[in-house]
């Protein structure tokens, strides 16, 4: 973690402004800044005679924006640096196939891998499949790494990675537009079932993403992975899938081959789409108008679909507050600030997909200030 340990820093006047690092209010520990239109948070803690300086983990900005809060705030503050690991902070730009979960990602035609570990399967979809997008999702960073140096090794050009929660970027697709979506041995989450990604939400935006006659593909070498993904997709009104048990595929993986040499059975679930589905409704609107802090009356608020936990409310003047909270789906919620006022504001924005819309529209309705 990029960080620094200070000793002596000068108090500082909000707002002040360092070169292009805005230093816009501060509460607590936290120091709300703007970078190039960047909008994050540092936190400063007292350890001992000396300061740590570090990023707050809900709005982790690009390490270059956060090396460049860290040097404006030494430099306003006239802090003494004890020590740092920053200076092998680089402005890094992004590999060109490396893409956010905020990026367009409206391609005609695609291909779905979540969690593509090494990427040998990946890049094997990519090389038979020239004339598709071939998106892949991965958290690991050496994976991810990886396949980029592949990319550029063998000049393929369809791909396209995206280092977030598969299950929350399949509710950005657009409908009718993949092919085949591959989840090929994923984590069982044996204790936590509720982090699978196989879910019924999960099977339903597959289906609406899918073209007809496309393919969610399951592979697993877990037994109870498998019963539990069967009797998902059996919950389906009309379900039309293909079970197979130890079948060869022409493509296998590092993890698939140390597996076999052991004789552990895999699994294979294939849910065909028979439907066309509609388009989504891409408009989100995450305005929040005027929001009183004092009409939260409980912690948490837990609805169907969706919950709404405020972890935490900052003070920050007479007329504002920074609210702390965790929004969204029961089971994949979001951590976000909002700065609740007269003008109240994310500080960061919700994904924009609709169960996220549901969500905001009730977060209003609790925090709505009186006409």
């Amino acid at each position: 973690m990029p960080h620094l340990f200070i000793k002596n820093p000068s108090p500082i006047c909000y707002p002040s402004k360092v070169d292009d690092v805005e230093f816009l209010f501060g509460v607590d520990d936290l120091i709300a800044v703007s970078v190039d239109g960047c909008k994050f948070f540092l936190s400063i803690q007292k350890r001992d005679d000396k300061y740590l300086l570090k990023y707050d983990k809900i709005t982790r900005p690009l390490s270059s924006y956060l090396k460049r809060a860290y040097l404006a705030f030494v430099k306003l503050s006239q802090a003494q640096v004890l020590s740092s690991n920053i200076d092998g902070i680089k402005d890094k730009q992004p590999h060109k196939y490396l893409i956010t979960i905020d990026d367009n990602l409206a391609y005609k035609d695609m291909i779905v891998e979540i969690g593509f570990g090494s990427g040998r399967h990946l890049l094997y979809q990519a090389r038979k499949n020239p004339h598709k997008m071939v998106l892949g999702i991965e958290i690991h960073k050496p994976s991810i790494e990886q396949v980029l140096k592949r990319c550029e090794l063998e000049g393929i050009t369809n791909i396209r990675i995206i280092d977030y929660d598969g299950r929350l970027v399949l509710s950005k697709l657009p409908s009718n537009a993949v092919s085949n979506i591959y989840v090929h041995f994923p984590v069982p989450w044996d204790k936590k079932p509720h982090r699978r990604v196989i879910s019924k939400y999960f099977i339903n935006e597959s289906i609406r993403v899918l073209q007809k006659d496309g393919i969610l593909h399951l592979r697993t070498d877990s037994d109870n992975y498998f019963e539990y993904a069967f009797w998902e997709f059996m919950h389906l009104q009309k379900p039309h899938l293909q079970v197979y048990k130890n079948k060869d595929l022409e493509i296998s993986s590092k993890y698939e081959d140390r597996w076999k040499k052991l004789n552990k059975n895999i699994y294979d679930i294939y849910m065909i789409n028979d439907e066309i589905s509609a388009d989504i409704d891409n408009h989100f609107d995450f305005s929040l108008g005027c929001l009183d802090v004092d009409k939260i009356t409980q912690d948490a608020y837990i609805f169907d679909e969706f919950l709404i936990h405020f972890e935490k409310v900052y003070k920050i003047n007479d007329d504002y507050s920074l609210v702390r909270l965790t929004m969204g789906d029961f089971h994949r919620p979001e951590h976000l600030y909002i700065v609740a006022g007269p003008n109240s504001y994310y500080y960061k924005e919700p994904l924009k997909h609709a169960l996220n819309q549901k969500t905001h529209n009730k977060l209003k309705e609790i925090m709505q200030c009186q006409k």
